[in-house]
């Protein structure tokens, strides 16, 4: 049961890590107006947010979209008018940064209990 858990988010990482990175670097080096749309989806307080110049730098940029993934199952309810292409969007890339979170707290297990032989 373990080994099938730990291929399925395996596989899935492996799928998902191409077209992340890919996202990622269209995010962080692109057009700003795409986190725009997504910080106005998703932020309870988007002027607090922009009122700080460096909220538009690319590491930035990266690291708010990284979190918003890793939150998106528990905040999806703040998307106001959202379409249907951004929650499939925002779903590929959550469970894609929660696979890597699974992989990791499974070699973790593995390590300390030995499971996998």
């Amino acid at each position: 049961m373990f080994e099938l858990i730990v291929l399925t988010l395996g596989g899935y990482v492996f799928i998902w890590s191409i077209p992340g990175a890919l996202i990622g670097v269209v995010l962080g080096l692109g057009d700003p107006q795409r986190i725009i749309r997504i910080d106005n989806l998703l932020t309870k307080d988007v002027n607090k947010l922009h009122s700080n110049y460096q909220c538009m730098m690319s590491y930035s940029i990266i690291s708010r979209f990284l979190r918003y993934c890793v939150a998106y199952p528990f905040i999806r309810h703040r998307a106001k008018n959202s379409s249907i292409k951004f929650k499939i969007f925002m779903w590929f890339n959550a469970l894609g940064f929660w696979s890597w979170i699974g992989v990791f707290f499974c070699m973790l297990l593995d390590k300390g209990l030995g499971i996998i032989n």
